[in-house]
């Protein structure tokens, strides 16, 4: 509900439902636009099905916005970020046209090694952001909306109103300070191993993968889906290595698109495993 919140203050405080992001985002794609179901806001989306829109494609936008939101990384275009000019001229924009530039961070603990920036000076072109606890970090569930003391007092009611005051929460920040301890300075290995891996499957006949940014990133299958997903299956089962969660449908139906992240989760698996895990899926 966190980024509903700020999204909807935003909107308040400019008496303006208009909401400038991605089709694909998680927003807009995976909460089936509940920003506009639940809150009265309405998304004027931009940019295409394959990468970040630019700042180009915002100044192009010919309506009043009240919030411009940036997902970082863009997930479901493989796990791809907007370039650090880009995001910095977004953020003049923002400020010049009086528009809330907001940030959904989810994993903006796996993007400081892309842009070779702080968490502070990435968020700093911000004026609110929504970090995840539990993806990266690995903690059990909750998020942290970030901003002025102003904006958030603003929020609060907001965060009752859509049920996120909960009593229950005191686990969460828990073992959200355990990945703070524990996960957040082994990210930036996580992403270096990305590349290793990224590079060691791209020699495989039959897979093309998309250079990582982050530590996830989008795996290319030439075969039939079902196929390969009852094989990954039977693998799975075979030699207990389970490293993603399904083979997806892409514009041609010879080749399928997996997403792998790299995390806690596959320390105890060697890159040559993961290499002959795909050997072994495609022979």
């Amino acid at each position: 509900a966190a980024q509903l919140i700020a999204m909807k203050v935003a909107s308040e405080l400019r008496n303006n439902k208009n909401i400038v992001l991605h089709p694909k985002s998680h927003i807009a794609f995976d909460e089936e636009n509940a920003y506009q179901a639940l809150t009265g806001l309405k998304g004027i989306t931009i940019g295409t099905d394959f990468e970040p829109f630019d700042c180009q494609s915002v100044i192009s936008i010919t309506e009043k916005a009240a919030a411009l939101v940036v997902e970082m990384p863009l997930r479901r275009v493989g796990f791809k970020l907007t370039q650090w000019e880009q995001l910095q001229q977004m953020s003049d924009w923002a400020k010049q046209s009086n528009t809330h530039f907001h940030m959904d961070g989810a994993r903006l603990w796996e993007s400081t090694h892309f842009y070779d920036k702080t968490l502070a000076e990435i968020s700093s072109l911000f004026d609110s952001v929504y970090v995840s606890l539990y993806k990266g970090l690995g903690g059990m569930n909750g998020s942290v909306l970030v901003g002025t003391s102003e904006f958030i007092e603003q929020c609060k009611v907001w965060r009752k109103r859509l049920g996120g005051n909960l009593w229950s929460a005191f686990p969460m920040l828990i073992t959200a300070l355990e990945g703070l301890d524990n996960n957040l300075s082994e990210i930036p290995s996580w992403v270096e191993r990305a590349h290793e891996i990224a590079d060691d499957l791209a020699k495989i006949k039959g897979i093309t993968v998309n250079k990582p940014q982050t530590n996830g990133f989008l795996i290319f299958v030439e075969g039939d889906k079902q196929t390969l997903n009852d094989k990954a299956k039977q693998l799975t089962q075979e030699i207990g290595i389970n490293l993603f969660f399904a083979f997806n449908n892409t514009a041609n139906s010879n080749i399928q698109v997996a997403e792998l992240q790299v995390g806690a989760g596959s320390v105890d698996i060697t890159n040559k495993e993961i290499s002959n895990y795909f050997e072994e899926l495609l022979s």
